[in-house]
């Protein structure tokens, strides 16, 4: 990341090497503030066209890490340069060639590795020393408070009175067997603001159980700090990198007790969490809060005129603003029949879309992503197939060798594991789907 200053201070010195490098400045590209992990930059994007349009021959910038830190990021710009043939000289390696793209990509995962390793067990050492490691958690407020070092200690937390109040009103509520969408609209004809400053919804209120996320399962409420709970990984199909996350398992969570953040006492924690478990379950006479949500057709795609808000599903059948039906702050309560509306937006689709400029673009989409697919099924299969080759030959020479008499509890061990190692890898080569050819 960078600032504006650090920005123009890095034009400054990559004119300089322009002019030692006997050149001229057609273009400048800048990509402020901006992650070098990212390969949607504005400013990169812009870079990337002006070299396939053959505008530039040869690209300076500070450092190699700032166009592109990640392995696979630095392969693909040394490959996109190398068929463009463009040169790269940048202040503090001068001139780029393969070998150096090579160790750059090489340093900059190690590194990667490294900084995310230092920053986790960073982390983790502060919640185990009863320091809070996430964002901003409603019903508290940041300590300011220095070490004998004069620094900042991050992740200090009291409880703050006011929203204190407010979490035991929703649990109170809840318990009483008051629903989220109707705790949501008491708070907001109260006028009381939301966690970020807005409005309340039902959604902020319920969370998610198995997540431990939502007002009635945070778990710092009644006085345990858990870390831990999810693992981001970034997707790798995905220009953005856009950050992804599995629910780890409870036996990787780190759980410290800290008594001065309690704010609910248990009994009123377990009846909040017995009417969450009734609410599941209909046929203890509960709604089915909690359960995933079908994803309709027109679902974040639909706004009320009045208030703005999405509409959603309402029952079984219509769309209703969420502005009256989950927070009670809009008087629209115009509800929309579903069948007729996706079936009016479909036919509207139709009509637009099956023409043959569009029936075109949707080939050569379909089968650049086919194409992609198919590469992909293939560097698998043909993983999976070269594996299975290594094991059986492996196989054959632990069998071999038994023959000749040599016979061992440890070799009588490997060949139970590449046994089952193959019967696994044939049962995935069977297992995986195959491409049918399509014609378009």
């Amino acid at each position: 990341m960078q600032n504006a200053r650090s920005s123009a201070d890095q034009v400054t010195s990559c004119t300089k090497l322009v002019d030692y490098l006997g050149g001229a400045v057609v273009d400048t590209w800048l990509d402020p503030e901006q992650s070098g992990y990212r390969r949607d930059r504005p400013g990169l994007k812009r870079l990337i066209r002006a070299i396939e349009g053959g505008e530039v021959d040869v690209i300076v910038c500070e450092a190699l890490d700032r166009l592109a830190r990640d392995a696979e990021d630095v392969a693909w710009l040394g490959k996109k340069l190398s068929f463009h043939r463009v040169q790269l000289h940048t202040v503090s390696e001068g001139h780029v060639d393969e070998i150096k793209f090579a160790v750059a990509g090489l340093l900059g995962a190690i590194f990667l590795k490294h900084l995310i390793d230092k920053t986790v067990r960073g982390m983790e050492a502060a919640v185990l020393a009863g320091r809070f490691a996430g964002g901003r958690a409603y019903g508290f407020k940041r300590v300011v408070r220095l070490d004998a070092r004069g620094e900042l200690i991050r992740g200090l937390l009291e409880i703050d009175e006011n929203q204190a109040d407010i979490v035991r009103r929703i649990y109170t509520e809840f318990a009483a067997g008051h629903s989220s969408i109707q705790i949501a609209k008491s708070l907001n004809e109260d006028g009381i603001p939301g966690p970020r400053g807005g409005q309340w919804n039902a959604s902020t209120i319920r969370g998610d159980p198995k997540k431990a996320v939502g007002i009635l399962n945070n778990p710092l409420y009644v006085g345990r700090l858990v870390w831990g709970r999810r693992q981001w990984r970034r997707n790798p199909d995905s220009e953005m990198r856009e950050r992804r996350y599995r629910l780890r398992d409870q036996s990787e969570w780190v759980e410290v007790a800290v008594p001065d953040l309690r704010i609910v006492d248990d009994r009123l924690w377990d009846a909040v969490h017995g009417q969450i478990e009734q609410r599941k379950n209909p046929n203890l006479g509960g709604s089915p809060v909690g359960q995933r949500r079908k994803k309709h057709l027109l679902s974040g795609l639909i706004r009320c005129s009045v208030c703005g808000s999405n509409y959603t599903i309402s029952g079984k059948d219509y769309y209703r603003c969420a502005g009256q039906k989950e927070r009670g702050t809009c008087g629209n309560t115009v509800s929309v029949r579903k069948a007729p509306l996706e079936y009016g937006t479909l036919a509207v689709f139709q009509q637009r879309l099956f023409t043959p400029e569009h029936a075109h673009v949707f080939a050569d989409e379909f089968a650049r992503e086919l194409d992609r697919i198919t590469r992909h099924t293939e560097r698998r299969d043909g993983a999976l197939n070269d594996r299975l080759a290594v094991v059986t030959a492996e196989i054959a020479n632990l069998g071999a060798n038994m023959l000749a008499g040599v016979i061992s509890e440890t070799l009588t061990k490997l060949l139970l594991e590449r046994e089952s190692e193959k019967q696994r890898l044939e049962a995935q080569i069977q297992l995986q789907p195959k491409l049918e050819t399509i014609c378009l």
